[in-house]
């Protein structure tokens, strides 16, 4: 997917690189974007860490909270990472090897290679409404009579907020 080359950043105090982002509508376990993933992402090594940061925007699809229906969400958001960079002696070559150092278990580099739809899948999940709704006045699932409740002869229970339903109409 989105997969950036970082080697000359990471390698270059001071160095910076504005990514466009332009990505294809795709689909992953947990997140369905159907509209292109656009934004711009800056990287940026300030000598003792490695900066990613910018806006993206992108459409996903989501169940309704209340009818279940297939709904898309608008997602505007930015993107605001930091991964430490960690100086090593490489002894094979005489030489100081910059090596990024990730706290936390997300998975983002592999050796010099951002992988950038991660950070985006992470950003999209927290940007993402709670209780997504089709329209503010979804009813819900609709309710729909059986069979059986059409063959019975018994009349229908009464509502015990059929008082104070009452009420509201006064």
């Amino acid at each position: 997917m989105l997969r950036l080359d970082l080697a000359e950043i990471i390698r270059t105090p001071g160095m910076y690189h504005t990514y466009k982002v332009n990505e294809a509508p795709y689909a992953t376990d947990d997140v369905e974007y159907v509209s292109p993933i656009t934004g711009d992402i800056t990287v940026t090594n300030t000598g003792t860490m490695l900066l990613v940061r910018g806006p993206i925007k992108t459409t996903i699809a989501m169940e309704c909270n209340r009818c279940l229906e297939t709904v898309r969400v608008p997602i505007e958001t930015d993107i605001e990472e930091q991964f430490d960079l960690q100086e090593m002696d490489d002894s094979q070559h005489h030489d100081k090897v910059v090596k990024v150092v990730e706290e936390e278990n997300i998975g983002a580099f592999e050796d010099k290679v951002l992988l950038l739809d991660v950070l985006i899948r992470q950003a999209t999940i927290l940007a993402e409404p709670l209780m997504p709704l089709c329209r503010e006045d979804c009813p819900g699932i609709p309710v729909k009579s059986t069979d059986k409740d059409a063959d019975t002869t018994e009349p229908l229970k009464k509502s015990p907020f059929s008082d104070l339903s009452k009420l509201l109409e006064e």
